[in-house]
């Protein structure tokens, strides 16, 4: 199969995650994650959407005559890539030591599937489910876990590298650490589980580097590896956008937003440096953020092949010392769109800017969209007959491809596009609540049901193939 992420290609497909699609948690010897413990004892989703949800089923997703079901499906939508996590805890159930070769099985047998299907496999090593019993050791606030996580990647890059050619190394490590970890650190407390402090950020900033670390560490494992591969990184990228233009607070606050949100993480991972407003702005509430210059240097030695982003909205921001750092930008709270999607304003023209952002500002890239999509709740998602009707979500994804063919029409190293995603699934701290599918799932019967978002865009693929 060829190279997914050779220059000139371009890919079409959907993004999902272990935890969110899989079930069968405790199956074939893998190891409880710390979302194992967010949903049960925790009972993290009771406490922000008033439900217990776990994902103990999911959409049953590692069952294989389910996923080869969900793979005929990808083909008929036209699929050329599907990607998908890789559970940590089912190939090492401590997170360390001896591995568990019933989990390599599983996701060496999904990768000859995919392929025999026609459909090359973008796989990320991390997407939020990390191992329990490191978590307790400290998770990525121990330094330890900069290795932890190079081991972690060389066993999967060892069984997989030789078949799957493109793997992304962490999604979103911004919203794992300042937003879900958190959220779950307030619930375990009784706390708003929203209510998150400028102390509680400075907190997690040792973490974040830690977790840009281990990227590094990766990238450098996987080069003699998987020397015919490509690997990247997943970002959520969200272009800022002052609430209040005319106000100097309201500007400054946006500017640092994109630091915190854009700039840090990008910096990071292709220029091997940190924006200085970032971390003098972090430092002011952890003194002990401090950025070793050996750490700097793996990441500038070892830059990606390509960004994974992560987009859904812009962020309006406005200046709020209700919130972390005096960065207002809640995508609900400052969204002003009558209709609102869940996660945030529906903006593709912010979309294309950011694709000639990267463009102008980053040296031009490769990029692919590695997550796109849209829920609107009530708004959406009527069942007539044998068909869902989400003409909003079908004008969100239609939208987004345009905004994103324009760009690379504009000169935008733009590689591939999937959205965020194929089935509905288990959405974290919302459980079962909310819907991003271009497939309907009946949870309960685990019945599949292609929405209009589907039809449409297995149309938009064909026409644009090619």
């Amino acid at each position: 199969m060829a190279d997914l992420m050779a220059p000139g290609t371009f890919f079409w497909g959907s993004a999902s995650s272990a935890f969110q699609i899989e079930g069968h948690l405790p199956d074939d010897g893998r190891g409880p994650s710390k979302w194992d413990v967010y949903t049960h004892r925790d009972r993290i989703t009771e406490a922000v959407v008033g439900a217990q949800y776990d994902a103990d089923t999911a959409i049953d997703a590692y069952d294989r005559d389910r996923y080869l079901a969900d793979i005929a499906l990808m083909r008929d939508a036209g699929f050329d890539a599907y990607r998908f996590s890789i559970s940590w805890p089912r190939i090492l159930p401590r997170g360390e030591g001896a591995s568990n070769q019933a989990g390599i099985d599983h996701y060496s047998r999904f990768v000859d599937d995919l392929l025999a299907a026609g459909i090359a496999p973008l796989v990320t090593l991390y997407h939020w489910d990390f191992p329990q019993a490191l978590h307790v050791r400290g998770g990525w606030h121990n330094r330890d876990a900069i290795a932890w996580f190079a081991d972690y990647a060389a066993v999967v890059f060892r069984a997989l590298g030789d078949r799957a050619k493109a793997f992304i190394t962490l999604n979103e490590p911004y919203i794992d650490l300042f937003m879900m970890d958190l959220i779950a650190e307030n619930v375990r407390a009784g706390r708003d589980p929203w209510r998150m402090t400028s102390a509680d950020f400075g907190r997690q900033a040792p973490a974040m580097h830690n977790m840009l670390t281990a990227h590094a560490h990766a990238v450098a494992g996987f080069r003699p590896a998987v020397p015919d591969g490509t690997i990247g990184v997943a970002l959520p990228l969200y272009p800022t956008i002052p609430v209040d233009p005319a106000s100097a607070e309201d500007v400054a606050a946006a500017q640092l937003t994109d630091g915190l949100l854009n700039r840090w993480p990008l910096d990071a991972v292709l220029r091997g440096t940190y924006p200085d407003d970032v971390t003098a702005a972090l430092r002011r509430h952890n003194a002990d953020f401090v950025v070793p210059d050996a750490d700097l240097a793996v990441m500038k030695a070892n830059p990606v092949d390509f960004v994974g982003i992560n987009f859904y909205s812009p962020a309006y921001v406005r200046r709020d010392d209700n919130h972390p750092l005096g960065l207002g930008w809640g995508n609900q709270e400052t969204n002003p769109d009558t209709v609102k999607a869940f996660n945030g304003p529906v903006r593709p023209e912010a979309l294309h800017g950011l694709l000639l952002r990267l463009r102008d500002e980053y040296g031009n890239p490769p990029v692919a969209i590695t997550e796109t999509g849209a829920g609107f709740g009530d708004f959406d998602e009527v069942m007539e007959g044998d068909i869902v009707k989400d003409p909003l979500r079908t004008d969100y994804v239609t939208r987004h491809v345009e905004a994103t063919l324009k760009a690379r029409a504009e000169g935008a190293d733009v590689r591939g596009f999937l959205v965020w995603s194929l089935f509905d699934n288990f959405e974290w701290i919302q459980g079962y609540e909310r819907r991003f599918g271009m497939v309907h799932v009946d949870f309960a019967a685990q019945k599949r049901t292609p929405k209009q978002s589907f039809y449409a865009f297995r149309d938009i693929v064909a026409a644009n193939r090619g």
